[in-house]
């Protein structure tokens, strides 16, 4: 399943540099969200963050989503078949390469979870621990670069998105 789950993974990043609509945008971060925090619950022994991580994400594509609509209500949903026809050739090579997976699943399972004794229960609980740290300081990252870009996008010179009528 893990396997499965990377390779779904690949795929929607795929599918996202390949579209071009907002929308499409942000229904393919939704998928990959999805597959991220299912992938989170798998390795963790609590799915609280995967659920909070989840949760972040749908509440802030609800808004993009909101604004994308306002603003392009009217505008047509394009799909360039060249740039789909990658991602459907992507998809026979995921099927073909089901059977071989359920031979490693174990020894990929066994290898990306943690032996669950009491001492890294305690450790994967705390997201500042030493074995969560670079999980961490990427997302602290993310968050940055987030609120750099948002500050970018509404610069006090240009006005705001969007003008009144």
């Amino acid at each position: 399943m893990t396997i499965m789950l990377f390779l779904f993974s690949t795929l929607f990043s795929m599918m996202f540099i390949s579209s071009n609509s907002p929308l499409l945008l942000s229904i393919i971060i939704i998928l990959q969200t999805i597959t991220i925090a299912i992938m989170l619950t798998l390795f963790t022994v609590s799915s609280w963050f995967s659920f909070m991580l989840l949760m972040v994400y749908l509440s802030g594509m609800m808004i993009v989503f909101i604004y994308v609509s306002s603003v392009a209500s009217n505008e047509l949903f394009y799909m360039d078949k060249y740039n789909y026809m990658f991602v459907l050739m992507f998809i026979p090579l995921i099927i073909m390469m089901m059977p071989n997976m359920e031979n490693t699943q174990s020894e990929v399972t066994s290898t990306l979870t943690m032996n669950y004794t009491s001492a890294t229960i305690t450790k994967t609980i705390k997201l500042f621990s030493k074995s969560l740290y670079l999980m961490t300081i990427m997302l602290i990252i993310y968050i940055l670069l987030t609120m750099i870009m948002v500050m970018k996008n509404s610069s006090f010179s240009t006005g705001p998105l969007r003008s009144h009528k």
